[in-house]
């Protein structure tokens, strides 16, 4: 409804002459005269005819070119901070070193500004094009998010992270657009490059704190049952975050309600945990009851959705796998979640972090969104390390 708003506010000319006709047409058996209704009706269609036009004539001006082998080599090469550059099949993204082990061992801060992000101008140039040729299809609503505004703390500064309101959209129209130039239709002028959006003058990938994009907070978690197997999540075609792929067992965008939930000076731990459960919930069908704790594992950037923040965390639940199979995908759900996947995973002891995803079934491992991949990569990194409080629960749920 957002795209129908937003196009009937820039066709706002041809709205009020169709209008216009339509009334004029309306009353010509009444009280006007009909050669005045007529003329009415004559002048409302031909402003609408050129509006719609001009329009066409617009959109037909540039077109989007998709940067499909973008690997982001010389950008992740020369991001601040130690950090290791993660790819698989379709996507290419950085885990941050630093700052998961400070999510990991040290409580956070975190506020929600009351300040929401608003798309600049050079963005807004191309955002409704952009959204009504690439969103129609697409299942997705404008929902409320939150964006990340601060860059995290990778020491024991005790500073608070900033979280900011904007709009499911926003997202679309600023990080999504980075993956993506722009051109002048029917030459080779390039209007707008995307990478342009990522880098700062120093060709450097941009921080949050001074980013122009919407930066939406992305939580993912991967969860076991008690006995011992992953659940995961094959998303839909036209699922906007991965289509056709497999997903976490919950993935989606941080909330408002994810925060507002733990009101009294909430952690980022706490929030990100928050929404991540929020999503295997809403994905796999769970009761608040049947899961038994949740803790983070790590922080990430994903390059290909415009260096998105990522988050990741793991759940231990209550329930068995074929409690979670026989339920059906919720009704809102079925639009994002073709069906819901539950997979043995190797002993603990043969985890290789520098191949995470062998931990799936080797007919899932070609077909792993990055969410995925970043995820199982940060669990096996975090098993490695002997000092982890949750290691012992996890080996002892999948070496049963």
């Amino acid at each position: 409804m957002t795209i129908w708003r937003q196009g009937l506010w820039r066709y706002r000319l041809t709205t009020a002459g169709v209008g216009l006709a339509a009334l004029s047409v309306a009353t010509a058996v009444r009280n006007p005269p009909l050669a005045l209704s007529v003329a009415a009706a004559t002048a409302g269609a031909l402003v609408s005819a050129l509006e719609i036009r001009s329009n066409r004539r617009r959109a037909r001006q540039f077109r989007f070119h998709p940067r499909d082998g973008d690997d982001y080599r010389d950008i992740t090469e020369l991001a601040a901070g130690p950090q290791r550059v993660l790819e698989n099949a379709h996507s290419t993204g950085i885990v941050g070193i630093a700052e998961s082990a400070r999510l990991r061992h040290l409580r956070i801060r975190c506020e929600v500004t009351p300040t929401s992000y608003l798309l600049g101008r050079d963005l807004r140039r191309w955002s409704f094009d952009f959204l009504a040729r690439h969103a129609r299809t697409a299942a997705m609503h404008n929902a409320l998010v939150l964006g990340l505004a601060a860059d995290l703390p990778t020491g024991t500064d005790d500073r608070v992270v900033t979280l900011r309101p904007a709009q499911y959209f926003d997202f679309f129209c600023s990080n999504l657009l980075a993956a993506y130039d722009v051109y002048e239709a029917g030459r080779n002028t390039l209007a707008m490059r995307g990478r342009d959006l990522l880098l700062d003058h120093r060709r450097r990938l941009r921080g949050f704190a001074d980013s122009r994009l919407a930066n939406v907070v992305g939580v993912s978690t991967l969860a076991f049952t008690i006995d011992g197997r992953l659940l995961l999540v094959a998303q839909t075609r036209d699922n906007v975050g991965s289509p056709g792929l497999i997903a976490p067992s919950g993935s989606g965008s941080l909330e408002p309600q994810d925060a507002s939930a733990t009101p009294n000076a909430p952690s980022l731990q706490e929030v990100v945990i928050g929404g991540a459960l929020r999503e295997l919930r809403e994905e796999c069908h769970l009761e608040p009851n049947e899961i038994a704790e949740s803790t983070v594992l790590g922080f990430g950037r994903w390059m290909s959705r415009g260096g998105i923040p990522e988050f990741c965390t793991v759940t231990l639940l209550k329930v068995t796998a074929e409690q979670v199979l026989r339920r059906t995908v919720r009704w809102a759900e079925r639009p994002y979640v073709g069906e819901v996947l539950a997979v043995h995973v190797p002993p603990s002891s043969e985890w290789d972090p520098d191949a995470p995803l062998t931990l799936l079934p080797a007919e899932n491992r070609h077909s792993a969104s990055w969410p995925l991949a970043f995820s199982l990569s940060c669990l096996t990194d975090c098993m490695t390390d002997e000092t982890w409080p949750q290691r012992a629960a996890i080996a002892a749920i999948v070496d049963q």
